[in-house]
């Protein structure tokens, strides 16, 4: 909903403006893609070793401040990707590093405490599978013209829990801690219903077609 609502804007017609001046024809989009994956993955160490070392302010503030660079440098390679003309490859690669980055993260908050989150992270991660799971189903269904529609190369419809609440949500566990767990709670029932509405959405799509 956020990333729909942030393309209506003028914040992202001078997010491109400004990658095209900085990035274009200097780094390819899936090398930021790439950079992102690192951040994000060094957030995740971050986040484990704060419940194994001392330091564990510094190492939480660490986390936090590489889990913003990695959603910005995620930010900046679609914008990139959509000067240079996205690719079928761009798009795999994309989607690889930010579920990658969104379950390592779980991974790492369920480890500092194991006892109250691991349900919740359990839930998490199920409910994440199932939501890649209608993604694909839904992309493969889709008509040809309404790819054609999108600057996405992988076309997906748009839904409750998209790359910008998801960040937030997982934001908010890293640095909330007395309230991790129902926050993690919440942020699987949200990502849960995501799938029932990609589920509907699949419904509606078919019988759409159906009926022309």
């Amino acid at each position: 909903m956020i990333d729909k609502w942030l393309s209506k804007t003028k914040l992202n017609g001078f997010i491109e403006k400004v990658v095209k001046k900085l990035f274009y024809e200097k780094i390819s989009a899936n090398s930021l893609t790439l950079l992102a994956l690192i951040t994000g993955l060094l957030s995740s160490l971050s986040i484990f070793l704060s419940g194994v070392l001392i330091w564990e302010i510094e190492l939480i503030i660490c986390a936090v401040s590489l889990m913003i660079l990695s959603f910005f440098l995620d930010v900046l390679d679609g914008a990139l990707a959509r000067i240079e003309g996205p690719t079928i490859f761009g798009g795999i690669l994309d989607i690889f590093s930010d579920r990658t980055v969104e379950v390592l993260l779980i991974i790492s908050l369920v480890s500092l405490d194991q006892k109250y989150l691991m349900w919740p992270g359990i839930f998490s991660l199920g409910s994440i599978i199932l939501c890649i799971t209608m993604f694909l189903l839904i992309g493969g269904a889709v008509k040809a013209q309404e790819i054609e529609e999108t600057k996405k190369v992988i076309y997906y419809r748009k839904s409750l829990m998209e790359r910008g609440e998801t960040f937030i949500l997982l934001l908010l566990i890293t640095v909330i801690v007395p309230w991790r767990a129902l926050t993690l709670w919440i942020f699987a029932f949200l990502v849960f219903l995501t799938a029932i509405l990609r589920l509907r959405d699949a419904y509606l799509l078919l019988k759409n077609n159906n009926n022309s």
